[in-house]
């Protein structure tokens, strides 16, 4: 969360800022402020804060403590905070979003694993355990394929907020829409040791649960879908 880079622009300007007694300015220019304007600025991040404000100030206070004593291992406190948004207000509204969003959302990630999966084996590891910590540190074009699907999962969530619940499906039916589009036992017995998979095989099946909904009737598609993106 720290930007070093900026740390002596930011002496300046407070130094001036306490001169003219601009405790606002501060605060409009402090790194906590610039994370948090990052976030706002992030596709799907940004919309659901904007329609949760009171998540702002958790966010603020996990960054400003993170900054002061930065976390050594597990996720960083701004990280958790980000997780909670995701589970208890995106994936809800993503349960309602339609068909044909959460579709093109799958698409997107398609891409993104295709190119990881040989330009950045452990971090497409990581998006297949849950999402990218540092997507700032990938290269151009894996930060161009990630926004996208930032921008299609928000798509998907706005259609999700206008709509009407959606049918969600059984981990049967999973199973059944994954056996119908060509997965084996070996593949159902890796899925079940995920965790110990490494990353080329943990990519390997990551791409291959993204690539189902094309392999599925029309009708099954968003279904199957609708379960990935809103997990």
């Amino acid at each position: 969360m720290k930007r070093s880079t900026l740390v002596t622009v930011f002496v300046v300007v407070l130094a001036a800022a306490a001169a003219a007694g601009g405790y606002v300015l501060y605060e409009r220019l402090s790194p906590t402020e610039h994370a948090l304007s990052d976030l706002r600025s992030m596709p799907l991040v940004g919309a659901a804060l904007a329609d949760h404000p009171e998540i702002e100030d958790r966010l603020r206070q996990a960054i400003r403590e993170e900054e002061a004593n930065p976390t050594t291992s597990g996720p960083a406190r701004p990280l958790l905070v980000v997780g909670e948004l995701r589970r208890d207000i995106i994936a809800p509204v993503l349960r309602n979003a339609d068909d044909a969003s959460v579709v093109a959302a799958m698409a997107t990630r398609v891409a993104l694993v295709h190119y990881l999966q040989k330009a950045d084996p452990p971090a497409c590891r990581e998006f297949s355990m849950g999402g990218i910590s540092r997507p700032d540190k990938l290269d151009e074009e894996a930060q161009r394929l990630f926004r996208e699907v930032l921008v299609a999962m928000e798509v998907a969530y706005r259609s999700g907020r206008a709509g009407k619940p959606q049918p969600m499906p059984t981990a049967q039916q999973v199973g059944e829409m994954m056996r119908e589009a060509g997965f084996t036992k070996a593949d159902f017995d890796r899925l079940s040791d995920f965790a110990s998979l490494s990353n080329d095989v943990s990519c390997e099946m990551e791409l291959k649960v993204d690539s189902v909904p094309p392999h599925l009737p029309a009708e099954k598609r968003g279904l199957f879908s609708r379960f990935v993106v809103a997990r």
